[in-house]
Formats: structure tokens, C-alpha cells, sequence
């Protein structure tokens, strides 16, 4: 109990800070729906669907399609590689202004660390990211091209083991935070854009199928020094053939 109100008290004095720093505020819905298949006990395959609306669920905010293929190492090591397809909307005047896609190709290793009373999974993943290129005539928008950027992501989860129902059946708390680091086009780190913070549970309802659902608190430090904070509502399916 006393790790969990640390954890609680940690996000909450995040939150605050970010708080400090926002210039815009925006509430989403974001739903995902995930198929994982075994090929064989060390290779399976995965494709998300990511379908997340803002404004109180009125308007889209961004589409996400990634499929991706995982070989585990270990109990404890797994490399995984993937493509992603989003699709980002215009909904607001800090959001991009038109409609604009990204591609990226991305590479992965999670690491599991299994205490007696949690779980610690660490996952490191680089991104090659190709994003429209948005241009301005006069006061219309359209895209020229894609510009190419690297990008890192680090996301430090602890799973807590709540109530066991049956042998599949078990409730666990599950929080995470995610940092962002901006490479540009290189291989060292010049900006800390994004931070991603989730607390919220997690149920496994048999032995194919997972729902996640809680709050998910988003800070994004624009290149124009506009700081967005993004409130979420976060559940995600996930069903394994």
C-alpha cells in the first residue's frame, strides 16, 4: 500500500508541474483494439489499432495502425520490429493544421525484471519517423514530401497484482510513465517533447483476452514554446489468437 501511495503521490506532483507550464488543455478518448498470434514459442506477430478522439470524443485526434513482429530472446528479453501508420487530425488551433501522416519503422527490446509482489517490464524504442511536410500559401495549408526524424521512447511500467479470482482470472493496478527524446536527424538526444504518464487497471479476463483502462496524462512541449497537456480516458483491448 505504502509503494502504490508513493507512486500516486509521484504522478500527482508531475501533473502539478506540468500544470504550471500548459498553455493549452484538451480531453481525449483513446481506444485500442490488439491481436497477437504465436507463431512458435519464441516468434508471434501483432497488429494494434489505435482510435483516439478529443474534444470530449467530438472530433478525431489521430489514427494508429501498427503491425509489428516479436522474437523472445529469454523470459526475460524481447526484440521486437515494427511499422506504424498515423493519421494526424486537425482539430484545434495547436494542433497540426491540416489533416497530415506519418510513417515510421521502429525497433524495440523489452526488458521483464518479476519481483515476489510486482512486475517492472522496461521498454526502449527507436523510432525512424517520416512526418508530413506542411507548407503555408498565403492562408492555405497543404503537404510537400515527408521530413525524416529519430526519435527514442522509454517506458518504465510496474504491474501490482490486486485480487486473483481464479488462475486466469486476475486484476492487477498498472502504471507507467514515458519519456521522449527528439534526435532529430541524428543520433544524439536535442529536445524532451513529450511525457507520457498512465495509472489506471488492468484485468485478465481469461486466457485470451486482456482489457486496460485508466486515466492518461500527456505533456507536450511544442517547438513554438506552446505546452499542451492532454487529459485521457485509456482502455485497450487485447486478444490473443
Amino acid at each position: 500500500m505504502k509503494f502504490i501511495l508513493s507512486l500516486l503521490a509521484i504522478f500527482t506532483w508531475l501533473t502539478a508541474t506540468y500544470a504550471q507550464e500548459v498553455t493549452n488543455k484538451h480531453s481525449s478518448s483513446w481506444n485500442t483494439f490488439t491481436i497477437t498470434s504465436d507463431i512458435n514459442a519464441q516468434y508471434a506477430i501483432k497488429s494494434e489499432f489505435h482510435f483516439r478522439r478529443t474534444n470530449f470524443s467530438a472530433d478525431w485526434e489521430q489514427f494508429v495502425l501498427r503491425p509489428s513482429i516479436h522474437y523472445k530472446l529469454n523470459k526475460t528479453l524481447t526484440i521486437a520490429f515494427g511499422y506504424s501508420f498515423i493519421e494526424n487530425f486537425s482539430y484545434s488551433n495547436f494542433s497540426t493544421p491540416i489533416d497530415a501522416t506519418e510513417h515510421n519503422i521502429w525497433q524495440q527490446l523489452i526488458i521483464k525484471q518479476p519481483f515476489k509482489k510486482f512486475g517492472l517490464t522496461h521498454r526502449i524504442r527507436f523510432e525512424e519517423r517520416f512526418m508530413a511536410n506542411i507548407i503555408q500559401q498565403t492562408e492555405q495549408f497543404s503537404t510537400d514530401g515527408y521530413n525524416y526524424q529519430n526519435r527514442l521512447r522509454y517506458r518504465f511500467i510496474t504491474t501490482i497484482p490486486l485480487i486473483s479470482f481464479t488462475q486466469q482470472q486476475q486484476l492487477n493496478l498498472i502504471a507507467y510513465d514515458e519519456v521522449f527524446l527528439n534526435f532529430e536527424k541524428g543520433l544524439l538526444p536535442k529536445s524532451f517533447p513529450q511525457n507520457w504518464i498512465f495509472l489506471g487497471l488492468g484485468f485478465q479476463i481469461n486466457s485470451k483476452t486482456q482489457i486496460k483502462s485508466g486515466y492518461h496524462d500527456i505533456y507536450v512541449n511544442k517547438n513554438n514554446h506552446t505546452h499542451i497537456i492532454n487529459h485521457i480516458w485509456e482502455t485497450t483491448v487485447t486478444y490473443k489468437i
